[in-house]
Formats: structure tokens, sequence, C-alpha cells
């Protein structure tokens, strides 16, 4: 009789331990129903025994966010490394479920026997996590560095390198990460890198900073030598020097230099107006604007308005001077070329020259340009005007302006090539430097002595 009365107890604790919960559609439904745990379950190690489901998801996601901020993944790209922490990734667990699985099992679990434990599974949104990773590693890729062309008039050009970018490939990225997360630990991912080229490299800066043209004038002498000319020499080279101009923008010498005048710090001396010589203000910079023009030639750029002198000048070749004058002619000329150009405007006052110099991108196929202007024709004398000035004694005469022969005076361009070939000859400018007549103020006559009476 007790050993029917044991079998028995043996097999009423065998129908508790393999009978089946209560089933559930939905975490809601079970919810709603006041579902419990039942004994001894826990869920990624935290006891959720007779909990609600609702209480079990908290507890276990709350674990989940402690878990996570220890967790990290280390990306590694050439000698640079970037950990990333796991709470900043879009990871999601399988918590609901699993809380739903532990719902199915047995409300009663006898005492001795082990807990029963479930475990939730990692997961990620792929593009999620890539848009994750590509703000996260931001620093770990960057955009490359283009050179630097940089011109100073004591230094010259000095050059900051070109410096290649790098870029992640974030789909190998993202697929390793994702590995890691669905194993459920963190690690290390080495990056796929792929180098990005400059645009802009060293040896471009320097190709497009080449010595294209060079010109030089002196103010030797007493004429072109004046202290105050000097000066306005230097002012006028220092506002042009250092001046750098885009493709398809124009230069505007009297814009640079703007208006010269006491106020703007210019000094007076000789300049040429109404056919002779006069003191003004900036006398002495058509020799900067002339100096500026031969090296423009020479660097075949596009010559929009030039005006010749009245007469030839000694520091330059007959046609190939250029005046200009605050509210009057001008000198201006446009890059024509493909890259920027950069004008370097310096003054030598030890060997009283200014030379100006253009860099840029070389001429084509390594091309020169040389030029070469020569008078032509001689014009008639127009002869002097004798004009009478009371303010002068009888018999006193004063020249106002002196007579000039106009002349007329041809320019060319001699184009060539790297080998030293001539290759073209191009007609610039036809100037017709016009004659200039004399003036002469005279006293007036002495008066005749009249008849004694």
């Amino acid at each position: 009789m007790k050993k029917i009365a044991l079998y028995l107890l043996i097999l009423l604790a065998a129908a508790s331990l393999c009978g089946c919960a209560k089933k559930y559609t939905d975490m809601e439904d079970a919810q709603n129903s006041g579902a419990t745990l039942g004994e001894c379950i826990f869920i990624d190690n935290v006891n959720v025994s007779g909990m609600t489901p609702v209480q079990a998801v908290s507890a276990v996601e709350q674990a989940h966010t402690q878990m996570l901020k220890g967790l990290y993944y280390t990306i590694t790209a050439e000698e640079d490394s970037l950990d990333i922490n796991a709470a900043l990734l879009p990871i999601t667990f399988d918590t609901r479920d699993t809380v739903m699985e532990a719902l199915s099992l047995k409300k009663h679990w006898p005492e001795g026997i082990e807990p029963r434990k479930l475990y939730t599974s990692m997961g990620a949104d792929i593009d999620e996590l890539r848009k994750a990773l590509e703000e996260l590693s931001s620093e770990l890729q960057y955009d490359a560095t283009d050179a630097k062309a940089t011109y100073s008039p004591e230094n010259g050009f000095t050059y900051t390198d070109h410096a290649d970018g790098r870029a992640l490939d974030y789909e190998h990225l993202c697929s390793g990460v994702h590995e890691l997360i669905t194993s459920g630990k963190g690690g290390s991912v080495s990056a796929v890198t792929s180098a990005v080229p400059a645009k802009y490299t060293s040896d471009m800066a320097r190709q497009d900073t080449t010595l294209v043209s060079e010109f030089t004038t002196s103010f030797s002498g007493s004429t072109y030598g004046k202290a105050n000319r000097v000066f306005n020499i230097v002012k006028a080279a220092s506002l042009i020097d250092g001046k750098t101009i885009a493709p398809g923008e124009e230069f505007d010498t009297n814009a640079i230099l703007g208006p010269r005048n006491e106020e703007s710090g210019w000094k007076t001396a000789a300049g040429i107006r109404d056919g002779t010589y006069v003191q003004e203000y900036g006398g002495g910079v058509c020799q900067v604007s002339t100096t500026l023009y031969n090296a423009a030639l020479m660097a075949d750029l596009d010559i929009t308005e030039r005006h010749h002198h009245s007469w030839p000048l000694g520091y330059v070749d007959i046609g190939r001077d250029a005046t200009i004058s605050t509210g009057g002619p001008n000198l201006r000329f446009v890059n024509s070329g493909p890259a920027p150009i950069t004008i370097s405007a310096i003054t030598d006052k030890g060997n009283k020259t200014v030379t100006v110099r253009i860099y840029g991108r070389p001429l084509k196929d390594g091309m020169r340009i040389e030029l070469t202007s020569k008078k032509t024709a001689t014009l008639s004398s127009p002869g002097t005007e004798t004009v009478y000035d009371p303010s002068l004694a009888p018999g006193e005469s004063k020249t106002v302006r002196k007579a000039r022969r106009g002349s007329v005076a041809e320019t060319h361009k001699l184009y060539y090539s790297a080998n030293g070939e001539l290759i073209d000859k191009v007609l610039v400018t036809e100037d017709k430097y016009r004659s200039i007549s004399g003036i002469v103020n005279v006293g007036p006559r002495p008066e005749t002595p009249s008849s004694v009476q």
C-alpha cells in the first residue's frame, strides 16, 4: 500500500512539472490577463520570476542599458583607431519575444533544480547601423587638402604641399560590426580604406606659379631719379605687388592705385600734360604702368585699354609705353589664361630699377614671347607759336612748350618655340605720337621814341 502511495506522489510531481502554461496571443493579452512569470526564471541573468510581462521587459532592458555602456567596438583604420561605445549604436534585443517565451514556461519549479535561463539575441538594422557608424567614425576619414602657393615680396612663393584624404568602406565596416553585434560581444574591426586624391597637387601649384614674363625699366639719371618721383614709383609698385588675377578677370591699374592726390599719400613730381612737363601728384607712376604693360604683353594677356604718352620716353623703346592718370587714361588687361596669375612689382633703389614679373601657368608648349618695336615714320614739325606776354619785360622770352616732331611706331610680339624657333610674329600696336607745336612767350615790343617837336 505504501508503495502505491509513493508511486502516485511521483506521478503527481511529474504531472506538475510537465503541465503546459496558458498560451497568450501577445504581451498585451498576457498583461491584460494578469499573467506573471513562473518560478526560477532568468533572462540574460536577470531574475524575472513572478514579474508581469511589462516588469520583466523593463528589468531586462535596464540590464541591457548597463551592459551596452560597458561594451565597445574598436575601429582601426591604418595607424588610427577609434573606440565606439555600443550604447551609441542602434542595437536592438528581442526582449519581448524572450519574455513571451518565458511566459510559456510552467509556473512552478521544484527547489534544488537548476533555474531556467533564457537569453535574448542582439541585432541592428543595417541601414541605421551604417548611418550611425558614418557619423561616429567620421574622424577616421578626412578630405584631401589641396596644395597652396603663397606669395610675399620678401620670399616670393612658399608652398603648402597637398595631402591625400582617406575614405572608409562603410559597407565592409558595417558588415564587420554587425557580425560582432549578432554574436553578442564587442571587438575590433579593421576598416578597409582608400585614398582620396587631392584635386590640386603640389606639382600643379608649382607649375601655376612659373615665371611667365619679366620686364625691367630704369629710373637712374637726373630726369627720372628725382626723389619724389622715385617715392611714387615705389608706392605704385607696392600697391600692385602680389595682386592675383583669376582666369577671365580684368586688372584695372587706376582702380588698384586709387586717386593720386595728397590725401592718398602721393607726392608731386614731373608728369606729362598738354604736351609739356608739369608737377603733379603721382608723377612717375606711368613708369610702373609701362613696365607692367610690357610684362603683360610678354605673358600673352589680353590688353583691353592702353594709351601711349605724348612722345616716346627714354626708359622704354618707342611704342611700348603706357600712360595713366587719375580719372583719365588707364591700363587694363584680362587674364585670358586657364589659371590665376600673380603680379610681382619690385623696386630696387640701389640699382634704380623697377621690375614686374608675372607668374602663372607656362605658355602653351613651352613657348615664350619677345617684343620688338621700331619707328616707321617721322611727322612734320608744326613750328613754334609766339605769344605776347605783358608780364615779361620788353625783349624777354620764355619757352612754354618745346616743339616736337611726331613719329609713328610699330610694336610686334615674336613667338618662339621651346627650342628657340621663331614661329609667329604678330603686330600689337601702331602708335602715332602727334607733332606738338612749340609755344614761346615774349615781352611787348619796345616803344619807338617820338620825334622832337
